[in-house]
């Protein structure tokens, strides 16, 4: 590997944040796929060519680590049929039921989640700068979802939606805490056995949308946006997500899940033609703000 890439492979800030930009470009995608392809078969398809990629690159060290994920196959299987996948399925279902702006608020509770889940299950400290790093962080993502507007805060009303919302922002919490716990392997090889898992989840959920009639089989364009999902949202994405968490720890890896939302809106303003209003960039100041002073904090810890 390339000096300069290896140092980006060990820079935590790097690899996160191309993260949540292949996450955010993963939404515009999901908008540009209505009427293409069906949600649930996109997430199928997506998952099982990404673990055809990696057989196919990785098979011989796959192989040699089936005796490892044996011994943990059930922390195996909750990562991917339930981390993985799980995030999605419920994602999707809450949005048939609950407005945009409570998907983006809800959604910001991830890394709280990771804290709260963090600091019951391993015990980690948390100091009082990295939760106001939380708390201005958050502040960034409910601004960016009210649109700026203190009204549209005022008339949000919780309902089914929104906990399927909260049970699909617990789903990738716990993976992302999940991590701390990993199979030491590589992360291509980890994210194989993760694949295989999410594809036996998303396999019930596309047979279900089928028996509902409501299954859209891919044309042309379906088909390279199933192949964009596979490369950059699921296959290096994922990857490098494991890395960061590896790097920095999952509290501070879950605050950059805050980083999609925003990202998610400046792609919506360049690919889409959405108007960029003041909003946006004072969110993404607070997003990034949260961030660094969460990254204080932890270091503060750490001295």
């Amino acid at each position: 590997m390339p000096a300069f890439l290896l140092q980006l492979w060990n820079t935590p800030h790097v690899v996160l944040t191309l993260a949540t930009v292949m996450w955010a470009g993963h939404t515009i995608a999901a908008r540009v796929s209505v009427n293409e392809i069906s949600p649930m078969l996109l997430m199928e398809l997506r998952w099982i060519m990404c673990l055809l990629v990696l057989i196919v690159f990785c098979r011989k060290q796959i192989v040699l680590q089936i005796p490892a994920v044996k011994k943990r196959f059930g922390w195996v299987f909750m990562m991917g049929a339930f981390g993985m996948a799980g995030f999605t399925v419920f994602f999707i279902l809450a949005a048939q039921y609950t407005t945009a702006v409570n998907l983006g608020i809800t959604q910001g509770s991830i890394p709280a989640f990771v804290m709260i889940i963090g600091l019951v299950v391993l015990r980690t400290k948390v100091s009082f700068l990295q939760i106001c790093g939380l708390s201005l962080s958050l502040g960034g993502v409910v601004l960016l979802v009210s649109g700026g507007s203190i009204s549209v805060l005022k008339t949000v009303q919780f309902n089914i939606g929104d906990l399927l919302m909260l049970v699909a922002c617990l789903c990738y919490a716990g993976y992302t805490v999940g991590l701390s716990r990993r199979i030491v392997m590589s992360p291509l090889v980890m994210l194989a056995f993760f694949s295989a898992a999410a594809v036996v989840t998303l396999t019930i959920c596309t047979a279900l949308e089928y028996a509902q009639g409501n299954l859209v089989i891919p044309g042309v364009k379906g088909w390279l946006l199933v192949i964009y999902c596979t490369i950059f949202p699921s296959l290096l994405a994922q990857v490098l997500f494991m890395r960061g968490v590896e790097l920095a720890g999952s509290n501070r890896a879950g605050l950059y899940v805050n980083l999609v939302p925003v990202f998610a809106a400046l792609f919506a303003v360049m690919i889409l033609g959405e108007v960029m209003h003041f909003y946006h960039i004072l969110s993404l100041a607070f997003v990034l703000g949260g961030i660094y002073m969460a990254e204080r904090g932890k270091k503060a810890l750490l001295q």
